[in-house]
């Protein structure tokens, strides 16, 4: 019998735990919280979005979605336009300061995808990686 320690479920999601401490620990030097990493980085993407492809984004209300974007509006890291030809709707953009803290959010990212990197061989990375997409079929 398989200990519950060694079960591969188990295993996949204590790294998951580690990963979510990883960031977390460097988004609080940037005096951030994750979904306010994630909001900024779905900004970046999606420049001009609407609160609500945010709020779907996030999976959250539109109530929880207008704090975040408050507090990062407070924080000159957004700014929200109403268009003229819709003046019920905002869109969001990211100001100077927001697009530098998005590269910094990235290199965060970059920097734990380098720590399980350097763990494998390139064709060890390869293979993982395939096991991995198998792994979240099963899951879908």
């Amino acid at each position: 019998m398989i200990s519950q320690r060694d079960d591969l479920a188990e295993k996949i999601y204590a790294i998951s735990v580690l990963q979510q401490n990883f960031v977390i620990e460097r988004l609080k030097t940037l005096h951030l919280n994750g979904l306010q990493s994630r909001s900024l980085s779905f900004i970046a993407e999606h420049s001009g979005t609407m609160q609500r492809d945010l709020a779907n984004y996030l999976g959250k209300q539109q109530a929880t979605v207008t704090n975040i974007l408050k507090v990062l509006e407070e924080r000159g890291l957004i700014y929200r336009e109403i268009p003229k030809n819709n003046e019920r709707q905002k869109n969001i953009y990211l100001t100077t300061e927001g697009e530098e803290m998005v590269k910094k959010v990235q290199a965060i990212f970059q920097e734990l995808g380098k720590h399980i990197e350097s763990a494998f061989s390139p064709e060890e990375q390869q293979q993982f990686t395939e096991f991995l997409k198998r792994a979240e079929e099963q899951l879908t």
